[in-house]
């Protein structure tokens, strides 16, 4: 039924239910699903005689498997799906992983000899499947006592392991080379993302523990864990080029449950998971951009996730929106890092005027109104996301400001490939004036925001246009003649992103821009962080790879 389920090997494999009870498993090609399935009759008594030799001898051909009863069997049930009696099932979109635990027989004396050497073997099936009514993932893992009278060696039972894993689509650890060696992860976290500290059941700690952790061992990826201890760790450790595992102090990262694991290159690793919110991400990139050599070499190399574990977590909720608009939970995030499909995001660059220092950002740039909300409401952080709302009703609608600037911007060509083409674009020196190709407007403007994603924040859907890679910023804005009712309108439908249709709102896409401030005391917000003031200017430079599912890019 399916070229990748090894019907040979299923048919040989029975699975034990109670001392006279047994099952096999086949693949229902008509659902895609892993059936649990009775023996027929015949089967069943074929059991308790002595399996026949040639069947096991993999030294014969394989005609003489093919024409053994049960076999023939085998392949007359999984033509009838539709009559089966189902003692359990699972289906491979929510499996992350599976693998085979043995348990020595010391009482047996006929040691090192097939399978009656060992007490029992067991195939592991680690399943998240969706809850019908709350439709997020839940723990459903199967385990399948394999009757050990059925098995000479373990190879018919790998090689069905390996098939469920094909299926699964697991990109994680998924090959046939027993010498490869299994992906490491290093796994950074803010033990106080979200505000409650590290004892909080929804902080990066408790979810690190309770998901994280034991997921990545369930997928077969191993991984070192760093919590950060002081603002700017994250970018010291994603800095750090050589291995100090000579040194005594270990920066508190953990290798497993050791403490006293070495600190590697960031190069070493296949992946970096942050957990907190969209500042620890910051963090790593601006780290990662500090290695101005070898900058280009990572991203490439790399593959990165995020756990939302923060206050807004704008990119998680854009990945998970992306990826068939997956539910918002941390759960789905690891779940998604575990499956191991990956997609590349954009990622832009930005100068500034007053400073040489340079910019990575994946997620948005805000100035004017949006930034007053994000950066003056920190005072109001206890409140958790609505600080920002209550700070938008107070600048935006009762005391309003004017935030005036020159923006300018490299409009989209039709004749190329927004994608490709944004990567090849030379912005000029923020001292020299722009090319003729591009279009300036000046004038009062109330909101000023430049969107990578669809989501600002969880709450906020920004931009429902953007799509994970299309080389294009998409730039909204509301100039200060709007009125105040319609900004307020605006503002109301930002959950749902019916903003988008409001009179008064403008979108612009773009390969590049530059603003340039003309009112004082305003901020440059970059995705939720605070950076220089003053004139500055963007481009897309490049793309990261980030775990995510099913994306329509």
């Amino acid at each position: 039924n399916n070229p990748t389920w090894p019907a040979t090997a299923a048919s040989r494999i029975r699975i034990k239910i109670t001392n006279d009870s047994y099952c096999r498993l086949f693949y229902n090609h008509s659902t895609g699903s892993i059936n649990l399935v009775p023996l027929t009759a015949d089967d069943a008594s074929a059991i308790t005689t002595a399996p026949h030799a040639e069947i096991y001898d993999h030294s014969q051909t394989s005609a003489t498997v093919e024409q053994d009863p049960l076999y023939q069997s085998y392949l007359s049930q999984s033509k009838d799906d539709s009559n089966q009696i189902i003692v359990d099932s699972f289906h491979p979109d929510d499996v992350i992983g599976a693998n085979l635990s043995l348990e020595y027989n010391l009482h047996n004396p006929n040691t090192f000899h097939g399978m009656q050497s060992y007490a029992s073997a067991q195939i592991n099936i680690y399943c998240y499947p969706k809850n019908n009514r709350k439709k997020q993932r839940e723990p459903n893992h199967k385990s399948y006592i394999v009757d050990s009278k059925c098995c000479e060696d373990f190879s018919d039972v790998r090689a069905l392991i390996q098939s469920i894993r094909t299926l699964s689509g697991l990109h994680n650890n998924n090959t046939n080379n027993n010498n490869a060696l299994p992906q490491r992860f290093l796994v950074i976290l803010n033990p106080y993302s979200g505000g409650n500290g590290p004892k909080s059941k929804s902080g990066a700690t408790f979810v690190y523990e309770t998901m994280v952790k034991p997921m990545l061992k369930q997928a077969g990826v191993e991984h070192d864990k760093l919590a950060t201890n002081h603002g700017g760790h994250a970018k010291e450790r994603m800095e750090l080029r050589k291995s100090t595992s000579d040194d005594n102090d270990n920066n508190g990262e953990e290798r497993g449950d050791c403490t006293d694991s070495e600190l590697k290159d960031i190069s070493e690793y296949d992946a970096i998971i942050a957990m907190g919110g969209d500042g620890i991400l910051f963090e790593i990139f601006q780290g990662i951009h500090a290695r101005s050599t070898d900058e280009a070499q990572i991203l490439s190399k790399l593959k990165f996730g995020i756990v939302p574990c923060g206050t807004c977590n704008g990119l998680a909720k854009s990945i998970l929106h992306w990826s068939d608009n997956a539910e918002y939970t941390p759960m789905e995030s690891v779940f998604q890092i575990c499956k191991g499909h990956t997609y590349r995001l954009d990622l832009a660059s930005y100068q500034l005027a007053k400073t040489e220092k340079t910019y990575t950002s994946f997620l948005s740039f805000s100035w004017g109104l949006i930034a007053d909300c994000d950066l003056e409401s920190e005072c109001l952080r206890w409140l958790g996301a609505i600080r920002t709302d209550i700070w938008a009703v107070y600048r935006g609608i009762l005391f309003p400001k004017k935030y005036r600037a020159r923006f300018s911007y490299l409009p989209l060509s039709n004749k190329t490939n927004n994608s490709s083409a944004s990567t090849k674009i030379d912005l000029p020196k923020l001292n020299e004036p722009l090319p003729k190709n591009w279009v300036t407007i000046e004038d009062d403007f109330s909101v000023f925001w430049v969107c990578n994603t669809t989501h600002a924040s969880y709450n906020v859907f920004t931009c429902p246009m953007s799509k994970m890679n299309d080389g294009v910023f998409h730039v909204l804005i509301v100039r200060s003649s709007v009125s105040r009712l319609r900004l307020l309108q605006m503002l109301l439908k930002l959950e749902t992103g019916g903003h988008i249709e409001c009179e008064g709102l403008e979108i612009i896409s773009c390969l590049a821009y530059r603003l340039e401030p003309l009112s004082d005391n305003t901020y440059n917000d970059l995705d939720g962080e605070l950076i220089e003031g003053g004139t500055i200017q963007a481009r897309l430079f490049n793309t990261a790879q980030f775990f995510a599912g099913k994306v329509d890019r």
